[in-house]
């Protein structure tokens, strides 16, 4: 294994973003090879912990009745799921999850996560690219801050 491949994502790229369509296209790759590589044996424990994460951050819903409730909390288990694979994976195989992002920034390119805690109309039409990231860094900034 190369240096390059040891350590984590190249520091150049703390900062950038992919467009949508990249960011698409790259979570596409991604959940096609943890599907073929392993997203089942999941232990019912760790299952656990990650829907008590769920709960905790709100992604549960309230009223357990609702008739959609079922299709939100199956929804929302997939998510958490498919982010701890990837963390594994990043864990097992970091070259692997390193050379998707390369060729999806090859495919892509990459621009600055914008800087302004303002949200504008246009942010919402590409939610991806221009409103998550904004909303992660200022989110993680302010506990940091505090």
């Amino acid at each position: 294994m190369a240096a390059e491949e040891q350590g984590p994502l190249e520091p150049e790229l703390t900062g950038q973003v992919l467009p949508e369509q990249g960011v698409v296209d790259l979570t596409d790759k991604l959940t096609e090879y943890l599907t073929e590589i392993e997203l089942g044996g999941l232990p019912d424990i760790v299952g656990q912990v990650l829907d008590d994460f769920l709960d905790q951050c709100g992604g549960m819903p309230e009223d357990l009745s609702n008739p959609g409730a079922f299709d939100q909390i199956t929804r929302n288990q997939l998510a958490v799921t498919l982010a701890y694979q990837l963390g594994r994976l990043e864990g097992r195989s970091p070259q692997i999850v390193r050379l998707l992002v390369r060729r999806a920034i090859e495919q892509w390119g990459t621009r600055p996560v914008g800087e302004s805690p303002q949200i504008l109309e246009e942010d919402l039409q590409h939610p991806k690219e221009l409103l998550y990231p904004r909303l992660r860094r200022l989110e993680y900034s302010q506990e940091e801050e505090q």
